[in-house]
């Protein structure tokens, strides 16, 4: 994976190497006003310094490397702040941007922590949500090194202190209702902080051919997990695709994976076919779950795999295929065509609009030709 800063990847690397150096992780547990990561995030540091991961936008990592050295010296937990609204702190000589203040825990990794991560490391391979909780504030210092999981149910499992018990824990209800991907709590002297960890998403590319080598790349890059399929012998190589997860050689009518097509979050038709793409699409309307569908081609080629599909669900197809696919960013390059899918497909994935951040439209839009992928 080329992402260095999803859970996922910070959880593999430590599981790789925490059985060499003792560790220190780092999560954002609270936030007031605007930051550049949002809590969850987190940051791993060892005893020789060296960091993965990132709760800012690399302004206050060296200084968390620094208060990590005072939990290796003690292996107890300390929470800090950094208060970028503050014209005279440590977050405002470094020019920070962000106007808010963030919470930031440091917690000594045990033997405990590293069998609470393996779990939770391991419901992550498997597309599961999970909780992770963490004590900030608590009149029981030790309290604050503790750590637990829970399942996407809101069911806890583990502690990371193993004079813990389930009877003791008990996961809000109405957080595990809501959207929400973060919530504080106040418990008597104490403050919660509940986290939403999620698996990486899943993309499946069916259709091999050169043109999907930048956008296996560029979502690698993002921390999503890809998966090619094309039966053709030329095309999806394992020696061009070193960054896909895995590479499927199977015909649309051999195909019988369902279990693991049901767990695609997206998938994209580009085989350049139009019964391949129809067949295909076919498949994803029984079998899989998937909340964006990308087709390239213009509109007319979508009504024309839609068509041979034989999918009569109109409103399915409504809702979950994107063809033309993309965004309209301009470009003709594999590479461009490949930013615009995936922008698309992120934020249709993370319920946003994929509009311009600032309201408004920078450049006009040329209505002198048309615009598609092909």
């Amino acid at each position: 994976m080329l992402n260095n800063h999803s859970h996922y990847a910070l959880i593999e690397h430590y599981l790789q190497q925490q059985g060499e150096l003792a560790w220190v992780m780092a999560t954002i547990v609270n936030k007031v006003g605007s930051s550049y990561r949002s809590p969850g995030a987190m940051m791993l540091v060892n005893s020789l310094g060296q960091s993965q991961g990132l709760v800012s936008g690399g302004c206050l990592e060296a200084n968390i490397v620094l208060q990590a050295k005072k939990v290796f010296d003690t292996e107890q937990a300390r929470y800090i702040e950094y208060d970028m609204r503050e014209e005279e702190g440590y977050a405002a000589e470094l020019g920070v941007g962000c106007k808010g203040k963030i919470g930031i825990l440091l917690q000594y990794l045990t033997p405990g922590h590293t069998r609470l991560l393996t779990r939770l490391f391991q419901r992550l391979q498997q597309g599961q949500t999970s909780y992770l909780q963490h004590r900030f504030v608590s009149t029981e210092l030790d309290s604050l090194n503790t750590l637990h999981l829970y399942a996407d149910s809101g069911e806890w499992l583990m502690s990371s202190s193993l004079d813990q018990d389930s009877a003791q824990h008990i996961l809000p209800e109405k957080f595990v209702n809501s959207q929400n991907k973060h919530q504080t709590y106040q418990l008597a002297q104490s403050a919660l902080s509940y986290s939403k960890i999620s698996a990486p998403i899943n993309l499946w590319l069916f259709g091999g051919g050169s043109d999907a080598l930048p956008l296996v790349s560029m979502a690698a890059q993002l921390g999503w997990q890809v998966t090619v399929v094309d039966h053709r012998s030329s095309y999806a190589r394992a020696s061009h695709f070193k960054h896909a997860k895995h590479i499927v050689s199977v015909h649309p009518d051999d195909f019988c994976d369902f279990a693991a097509l049901e767990k695609a979050d997206a998938a994209i038709l580009m085989s350049h076919n139009l019964q391949l793409d129809a067949a295909w699409l076919s498949i994803l309307h029984q079998q899989s779950k998937a909340q964006y569908i990308g087709l390239l081609g213009p509109l007319e080629r979508r009504h024309n795999v839609e068509a041979q599909s034989n999918i009569r669900d109109q409103a399915w197809l409504s809702q979950h295929v994107n063809g033309p696919a993309g965004l309209d960013i301009g470009g003709e390059l594999p590479e461009s065509i490949a930013l615009s899918i995936l922008a698309q497909c992120h934020s249709v994935l993370h319920h946003r609009t994929g509009q311009s951040l600032s309201g408004r439209f920078i450049n006009k839009p040329n209505t002198d030709s048309e615009t598609f992928t092909e």
